[in-house]
């Protein structure tokens, strides 16, 4: 397992009266989020949160890297069928 795994696994846990729990469904969502995160295209960001059942949006726009001379997908208007 990975330092990053190891990491995401800490902040699931929360601690009351003493006791340390595991919180499943934050560790998968923290996850999940990692993976969006190191996806380029918005496109594939909405894929995964929709295959994992996250909310997902039409109009979001996410924060993608500084564009350098030219015009980046992130500046682009969406091409999303009526089905999706």
């Amino acid at each position: 397992m990975n330092e990053r795994i190891r990491e995401l696994a800490v902040q699931a846990e929360t601690k009351e009266i003493g006791y340390y729990f595991f919180d499943k469904e934050k560790f998968a969502e923290l996850i999940i989020q990692e993976c969006i995160d190191c996806c380029g295209s918005q496109a594939d960001r909405k894929n995964i949160r929709k295959c994992f059942g996250l909310p997902v949006e039409s109009n979001v726009m996410y924060p993608g890297p500084e564009t350098i001379g030219h015009h980046s997908q992130y500046e682009r208007k969406y091409n999303i069928p009526d089905n999706a």
